[in-house]
């Protein structure tokens, strides 16, 4: 796996990253599987939000990395905030609302 140097620090992660967007649909023990694969792929990187499937795919994540032969201190992990979504009116992929919101 290529790594790339971050800024202008000494630490290294994957070129490629690990996206959880859809961790939800598996259970805790297939996303530990999944995790210890992409440990195994030289993967270090993971791309996490709390929008993604309202919290359920960052809960997954939690309880996998648990169950894996993944370290926390191993891992990158990139999150996004100030998303704002409508529940009412998101499912799935489909997100809507405000979008944005970095006010305190």
């Amino acid at each position: 796996m290529k790594n790339i140097k971050i800024g202008q620090t000494n630490w290294q992660t994957s070129a490629v990253a690990l996206g959880i967007m859809r961790m939800e649909a598996l259970t805790p023990e297939q996303a530990a599987k999944t995790l210890d694969a992409a440990k195994d792929a030289g993967i270090n990187y993971i791309d996490s939000a709390d929008i993604y499937s309202s919290g359920d795919s960052e809960k997954v994540f939690s309880q996998a990395l648990k169950q894996s032969g993944v370290s926390r201190d191993e891992l990158y992990i990139q999150s996004k905030g100030g998303i704002v979504l409508d529940p009412n009116r998101s499912h799935g992929s489909f997100v809507f609302g405000k979008r944005y919101d970095f006010s305190k």
